[in-house]
């Protein structure tokens, strides 16, 4: 988590000599995935995205929905439509909880993701994630309650991204099993309700496995989120620098004929190619057995 896709150094080179320098099986990557990118980060990265025709997963804060007019949105979506980068999205979620014990938080939650909702329509996204907003650690006396309040407002948003024919999927963050996600989605049987598997989150919150996170899940798992860490913090590591066992992980995917859009989230400019490298190394030319984002 954190501010995503951070530069340590001024970019002095145009975007075209960085997409220059992007290795062989980088290129053959780019069809097949998305990168993770905030919106507070697209004016200085778009010559990149666009000389390179990258897929985004846009990251949209309170911030920039509190500020941002339409036709800022309109604008570079437009941009990226027409260089042919499909687009997801990822929703607001600093200090988000829709089950609060808090009415006001409720509220105040209920706002910021139907203001997310509102942007679906401009930028015609292959999906959107959000986050539960839930933290076993100030929540678990609570979870009943918790559940009931949430239940609430992922229904209404529920009922608009279908009304969008936009898939919303709940991402797994601190939960340290799947039970909470399993009663959400069992609860909003839609098809266009759906889970996000962050292996980095897995790794370093979770106290359960990736095979006990997809097992009971799989009919709804539609997106995975690929970083690495070493286990103790969210470091946000080039795929294959960690202890993650990506191949583990895409073993079970494969096993289980899904193909879950794959997005990565390197948090530097620095570890964007280096991530694009580990993932080449670990699936290569299997990748269209995957999620073939070009189809």
């Amino acid at each position: 988590m954190g501010t995503m896709f951070e530069s340590k150094t001024k970019i002095t080179v145009k975007g075209r000599d960085l997409a220059d320098q992007l290795p062989e099986g980088a290129r053959k990557l780019l069809p097949h995935v998305h990168v993770n990118m905030p919106w507070s980060h697209l004016d200085q990265y778009l010559e990149l995205v666009l000389a390179l025709g990258m897929n985004l997963e846009i990251g949209l804060d309170a911030v920039q929905l509190g500020k941002n007019t339409l036709r800022d949105y309109e604008n570079i979506s437009r941009k990226l439509h027409d260089r042919g980068c499909r687009i997801s999205l990822h929703g607001p979620f600093w200090d988000l909880n829709p089950g609060s014990v808090d009415p006001l938080i409720r509220e105040v939650s209920r706002s910021r993701l139907n203001q997310f909702v509102d942007v679906f329509q401009t930028f015609q996204p292959v999906q959107a994630v959000c986050h539960t907003g839930f933290d076993p650690r100030h929540h678990h006396s609570q979870q009943d309650f918790w559940l009931s309040e949430s239940l609430k407002v992922w229904e209404v948003l529920v009922k608009r991204a279908e009304g969008l024919q936009v898939p919303l999927l709940l991402e797994n963050v601190w939960e340290h099993d799947p039970r909470l996600h399993r009663i959400l989605l069992d609860e909003l049987p839609s098809a266009h309700f759906g889970f996000c598997f962050d292996v980095g989150h897995q790794h370093c919150f979770s106290r359960s496995s990736v095979d006990q996170w997809l097992e009971p899940l799989l009919v709804r798992t539609q997106e995975l989120h690929l970083h690495d860490n070493d286990g103790s913090h969210d470091l946000h590591l080039p795929i294959g620098e960690g202890s993650i066992d990506f191949h583990n992980l895409f073993d079970t995917i494969k096993k289980n004929s899904l193909k879950p859009l794959l997005t990565l989230e390197p948090h530097t400019r620095e570890h964007l190619f280096r991530t694009f490298e580990g993932l080449w190394n670990i699936l290569g030319n299997d990748l269209p057995a995957f999620y073939d984002i070009s189809v």
